[in-house]
């Protein structure tokens, strides 16, 4: 064979290949899809409560939620990785909103089963305001982390009968009180750039009379890690979930410097620790803080010294912090979301 048959051979045959591959493709989505359909038409296994999470949060705090309500639910469940494909439910969990809309296209049946949307906090999506919107006041009951996004829904179009709100909770087991004298700052968040790492930083550069931990991952990422690693007075610390409460201990202030935040929860796992805190004002930090009772509110574009200021002066403060927040437990939580379906 010469080589331009060689080579047209070649060719024909890659073009097979992936026409092939193509084919294949297309079967087993059909294939899929029939199963699917069969399944939903034959129901021969319908779940009380589908918790349904992006794949790429599975083990992380969304996925961790739905294991919490799971936890405390008595009927049978099912974690779904996937928007689609859905399996017969009486009832879905979403642990995030951007998934809803998505799985409504892929599977139309779930609008006749109840569906409850967790709603973390506003981010943009790969659909329009409007789309979500829509798809939302399909929904049984969209979930808001706060009432401050609650509002937020309701001007932007939700009917208000589709919302509630119910904030986030720790374990008071794990997460146990402490006298607080004299000890650490601390701040418990993994490295993302809407936790405004750069005020992190100066407030302990600012503070060179205070001892700083943070706690927290992929801070590495973080451009200024290593001018934040020399500075004398911060620690920064990497540990399991479960040893999350003796860093806790060695705090008497904590930091939630975001300016973006669904929660956070480590605002709630550190004041059930009776950590007095110092928070942005987002999320549902004005929620579970009095502001100059069990904790200090400052507006997200606060300049530093004014943070600092109510650091210092969080340190003067006797409030029993855990007494304002251990109602606010997984076991709550999950018999809250439950009242729902």
């Amino acid at each position: 064979m010469s080589n331009s048959a060689a080579f047209h051979f070649g060719q024909t045959f890659q073009k097979g290949t992936k026409l092939i591959q193509r084919l294949l493709a297309k079967l087993q989505h059909l294939i899929k899809t029939v199963v699917h359909q069969l399944s939903w038409e034959i129901q021969l296994k319908t779940y009380d409560l589908v918790f349904v999470t992006d794949a790429g949060n599975k083990g992380w705090i969304l996925d961790a939620i739905c294991h919490e309500i799971e936890a405390y639910f008595s009927g049978t469940c099912r974690h779904y990785y996937s928007t689609h494909f859905l399996p017969p439910a009486k009832a879905y969990f979403f642990s995030h909103y951007s998934l809803y809309p998505a799985a409504l296209k892929s599977t139309p049946q779930i609008a006749n089963s109840a569906a409850l949307i967790w709603y973390t906090h506003p981010k943009p999506l790969d659909i329009p305001d409007q789309e979500l919107i829509a798809a939302l006041n399909q929904a049984s009951k969209v979930i808001c982390t706060c009432s401050g996004y609650e509002k937020l829904l309701h001007s932007q179009g939700l009917a208000p009968e589709r919302t509630t709100v119910i904030l986030g909770a720790a374990d008071p087991e794990l997460f146990q009180p402490h006298a607080r004298s004299q000890g650490a700052v601390g701040f418990c968040t993994a490295y993302y750039p809407r936790k405004d790492p750069d005020r992190i930083f100066n407030i302990v550069r600012a503070m060179p009379h205070r001892s700083f931990i943070l706690l927290g991952k992929n801070w590495e990422q973080y451009e200024r890690f290593e001018a934040l690693c020399s500075l004398k007075n911060f620690t920064y610390i990497k540990a399991k979930y479960a040893d999350y409460p003796k860093y806790y201990a060695q705090m008497d202030v904590f930091v939630s410097a975001s300016k973006l935040e669904g929660g956070p929860i480590p605002l709630i796992e550190a004041m059930m620790c009776n950590v007095f805190p110092v928070a942005s004002n987002t999320g549902f930090s004005p929620d579970i803080i009095r502001h100059g009772e069990n904790g200090f509110i400052f507006d997200i574009d606060a300049p530093i010294e004014e943070i600092c200021d109510r650091i210092d002066q969080a340190f003067t403060l006797t409030t029993d912090v855990h007494e304002t927040v251990k109602h606010l437990s997984w076991k709550n939580f999950s018999l809250d979301v439950q009242k729902l379906l």
